[in-house]
Order: C-alpha cells, then structure tokens, then sequence
C-alpha cells in the first residue's frame, strides 16, 4: 500500500543498513521530484512476518493519454527488501501490480544501485548498462589503489595551491572563503558545465532543488578553491556506510589544475572520518568502453560494480498503441523505455 512521508521514513530507518543509499531515502526522493513538476513522489510499502518491501518512485502522467508512468529517482532507485524469500517476494508483488493495474500505469523504468544489487528483488525484465567505481575506504592507504596520473594530478592540485573546503547544513560557510553563497557557487559552476557539454534539458535542474538538497545534513558540498576564487565544486550524499558522489562541475582553469582529482581525494578522506566503509563514483555518460568520465574515475580505483536498469510494462496493448502514433508523428521511437517523454527535436 502507499505511506505517506512520515510512515516512509520510520519504514526506510527500519531497513538494514546494507540496504541503505541516500538516493532511497524519503527525503532525498522528494527532493528529486522537484526537477519536474509533473512527477509525485510515492512509497508503496509491504510487509509480513515482519519482512518489509519498500519502493520509493515518481509518479508521472503520460500527456495525451489517461495513463501514468513510473520512474525512479536519479541517479539510483527501485525496490528494497529485507529478504529474497520467494513467497514474501510474490505476494509484495502482487500487491504493488495490482495497485498499478487499478492506477492506470503504462510502464515503468528504474535504475537500479550497482552497490546493493537490488535487481534482485524486481521481477520485470533487468537490462545491463555499465560498470560503475567504487572506492573501499577500509584500505589503510588510500593513495594507493590511485593510478599514477591520479596521483600526479592530485600533486599538481597541491603545487598550484589549490584547496578544498565543506560546507553542510550546520556549516554553511566558513570566513575569508570568498564565497558567501555556496549553493549559488555551485550552481553557477554546475550549470556552465551541463552548457558546455550541450547535455540534455534533463540534467538542468531549478534552484529549488539545489537549495532543498544542500540543507538535508547528508549533503556535502565541496569547493576547491585558488585562494579567493573557486574553480570547481562537487555535491556528496552520505547514508550510513555508503558515500555517493553525486553532481559536479568544474572551471577550465580547473581542469587545467587538476580541481575534479583534489576534490575525489578529499572526498574519500571526508567519507573515511565519517566512518564510511565505501565512495562510489558511479560510471560514464553512456555504455562505451572509452568513456572520458569513467576513464576519469577509474583512476581512483580498481573496484567496479555494474550499473542495470529495468522495466516493466504494464498496459502492453496501450503502449503498443503509443509507440505506433508516436513513431506516425517523428518517424521514430529511441530506445528509451519511456520514450515519449523524450521528443525529437524538429525544429
């Protein structure tokens, strides 16, 4: 059945800590719908024998049509379960079908977390993307599992004087920074980079969800500086064990200067006096081998995990029916699940 907020997050504290991402939590999930007006963010929640199924998504309605999809929150989501028992499993499922069946959804798409594996607990069709990188913050020496291009650039960083500082909620600034605002910082720095790469709409999003995300105290904001002028910045989430290197965006001059390496290294030094057991990087901006960000993010580490997505479609005629007007009207469908939230540019 659905939860509100609160039930939401008595249930996500209940779960055991393995099974915990800051992109699960309720209010992370909340948060995330405000890059789109058009989304409700839900928990359906079932339980018995004191097993709990929690699965946190965005509700969206499907223009033109009396539908409505369902997606997870970015980067990460899809079910949690406290066991992979068949029967608890059926019967969670059961449940949540026939709530969609009843709900009018079309069709759902969800990006699994690469570090719990939680495809394991979904029954729709699970697709491979791919690998993700992770750093295992238990090792002594964390320079070490470093390429030597890391190292050197980290090096470089120091020798040119760069720095990184942290602001968080409870610390939201700090004196003769040079940055009064942070979060504006961030998002100045963070919007030049998504221009200059000419990525998708979808990757642009409102203040209102910067603002909201840099004051829940797991959010970690890091900003490398060159004396009073800051030249790159990068947003972490910590939840229990696991930090998530979430969005960034960096200056050419820091390119140059290698702020994007500073800032990894002392994320993972961040993450360590926290107590976390694990940094995950995530992967590439798509499925190539030479990916310039994975390629980048390889260098800290030699771990890997991989990155799936899944789908289920629930009304298979409708959707059918859907792809037929929509490839009638653009003379093509892309290979995204939902493909209609994407149209083609034809201007």
């Amino acid at each position: 059945m659905l939860v509100d907020l609160s039930t939401a997050d008595d249930i996500f504290a209940k779960l055991p800590e393995e099974l915990k991402s800051p992109y699960f939590h309720p209010y992370f999930v909340v948060n995330d719908s405000l890059r789109d007006p058009s989304l409700t963010p839900l928990f359906f929640v079932y339980q018995e024998g004191g097993e709990i199924f929690y699965h946190a998504f965005h509700l969206g309605k499907v223009e033109g049509t009396l539908f409505f999809d369902i997606q997870s929150p970015y980067d990460y989501g899809g079910p949690l379960a406290t066991t992979c028992e068949p029967d608890f499993l059926a019967h969670a499922w059961q449940h949540y079908l026939t709530w969609c069946r009843e709900n009018r959804v079309l069709a759902e798409f969800i990006r699994f977390h690469p570090l719990l594996e939680n495809w394991r607990f979904y029954p729709g069709e699970i697709l491979p993307m791919r690998e993700t990188v992770w750093l295992d913050l238990q090792e002594n020496n964390r320079f070490a599992s470093y390429t030597t291009r890391v190292r050197t650039a980290i090096r470089k960083a120091a020798t040119n004087g760069l720095r990184v500082e942290w602001r968080t909620a409870e610390n939201p600034s700090q004196e003769n920074s040079g940055s009064d605002n942070p979060g504006q910082v961030f998002i100045n720095l963070y919007t030049e980079a998504m221009l200059k790469l000419q990525a998708d709409k979808f990757y642009f999003f409102p203040d209102a969800y910067f603002d909201k995300l840099m004051s829940w105290p797991q959010t970690y904001l890091a900003l490398c500086f060159q004396k009073d002028t800051v030249l790159g910045a990068a947003l972490f989430m910590k939840q229990s064990y696991l930090m998530e290197y979430h969005l960034a965006g960096t200056r050419t001059e820091g390119q140059k200067l290698c702020a994007a390496n500073l800032i990894l290294d002392e994320a993972a030094k961040m993450a360590q006096d926290l107590g976390c057991r694990k940094l995950h990087l995530g992967g590439g901006t798509d499925n190539t081998p030479g990916n310039s960000l994975l390629f980048f993010k390889s260098g800290f580490s030699p771990k890997r995990a991989f990155f799936r997505i899944g789908k289920i479609i629930h009304a298979p005629r409708e959707y059918e029916k859907l792809q037929k007007k929509w490839q009638d009207r653009f003379g093509q469908i892309t290979e995204k699940i939902l493909f209609y939230r994407f149209p083609p540019d034809i201007s």
